[in-house]
């Protein structure tokens, strides 16, 4: 397929790891209806949360998901485990369709997907102790328990047997986010979100987490999907990057190429504001600062939705630009090898990248 041509998902290229997917994503869509009236609700108009959103996740592999805040990493990895239904899309768990399975068949595979919340302090249930939350799992699935179960969990996670009978609000966050991990590994899933876990933490408890999920995934063989805004633990902990902007995946790459070559505008401003160590460094960089604010999400650019804000967008004769208006821009090869998809029409004169 050549340049400029339309690519087979929605706008969206899919592009493959090279181990063998445990979770494949395609062409995913959530739109969020507006309704207006007083009496009888009328639908105006939609939020597209995810717009068509295309991603494989290969086994024991850790995907990163980056992105500003409301571009649409938490929905798309809500509508991943149907916490939230897809609009449509198909996703795809360890070779099982999961899209349209009904409650029954969807509780028994939850058992395989589980997630683990942003904020430590709300995703427990305060007047239950830490035995009952962990105990709740298995109740709900029927699973059975022995009399070591709550103290192997909490030994897992590292922390002490007799905490099991505490409530959440006599634990740190970093502690609490420990309960939380526990509770997802609880039914030895396959798949896990991590939906920006350690973002509510304090630095020094940021690395504690981070070095524990590194260290079950190895002892377990968990997939992560990884949400996150702080680029230097994406850094440390994936495998691979996706970059969301405004419902859309604008660039996805391996960690090193994409940090050492990044290709999209937005993915470029992205890297440049993450602080370098060395102060020498740090102060003859250059950074890129993006002008305005993301676009409503429901009215969204036409063609290239980060053309509002691109300073490539600005330098480009009127004939280019004109390109970047009426032309959504597909996932496009922009290394020559596979693996390495930019969103922009002049990031490469490439091949697109497809299924």
């Amino acid at each position: 397929m050549t340049q400029g041509s339309e690519p087979q998902h929605g706008g969206v290229g899919t592009v493959e790891p090279t181990q063998t997917p445990m979770l494949e994503v395609d062409n995913l869509v959530k739109h969020f209806p507006i309704r207006s009236g007083v009496f009888i609700k009328r639908t105006v108009g939609q939020v597209k949360a995810v717009d068509g959103v295309s991603l494989a996740v290969g086994k024991g592999q850790t995907v990163a998901l980056v992105g500003e805040s409301g571009c649409g990493k938490s929905t798309t990895a809500r509508a991943i485990l149907r916490l939230v239904e897809p609009t449509s899309g198909r996703i795809s768990l360890d070779g099982l369709d999961i899209t349209g399975l009904g409650k029954d068949r969807l509780r028994k595979a939850r058992q395989d997907m589980q997630i683990v919340f942003q904020d430590p302090y709300a995703s427990l249930n305060p007047r239950m102790t830490i035995r009952q939350i962990l105990l709740e799992k298995y109740q709900l699935l029927g699973a059975q328990t022995t009399k070591s179960t709550i103290s192997d969990l909490l030994d897992t996670v590292g922390l002490a047997e007799e905490y099991a009978d505490r409530y959440p609000h006599q634990f740190s966050g970093g502690q609490r986010q420990r309960i939380g991990i526990a509770r997802a590994i609880a039914m030895n899933p396959k798949f896990i979100v991590l939906d920006e876990p350690v973002s509510a933490l304090d630095v020094s408890i940021q690395a504690q987490i981070v070095n524990l999920l590194e260290d079950l995934q190895d002892e377990l063989g968990l997939t992560y999907l990884f949400i996150a805004h702080d680029l230097s633990v994406v850094r440390h902990i994936a495998d691979r990057v996706a970059v969301m902007y405004l419902g859309k995946v604008v660039e996805i790459a391996d960690r090193d190429d994409l940090f050492d070559r990044p290709h999209h505008p937005y993915t470029q401003a992205l890297i440049s504001a993450v602080p370098i160590p060395d102060p020498r460094l740090e102060r003859q960089r250059e950074r890129i600062v993006l002008r305005g604010d993301v676009p409503n999400p429901a009215n969204p650019p036409s063609g290239c939705r980060f053309r509002t804000r691109c300073w490539k967008f600005e330098q480009l004769s009127e004939s280019d630009a004109r390109r970047c208006i009426e032309e959504p821009p597909p996932l496009y090869d922009v290394t020559g090898k596979p693996g390495h998809g930019a969103a922009c029409h002049y990031a490469s004169l490439r091949e697109v990248v497809t299924a």
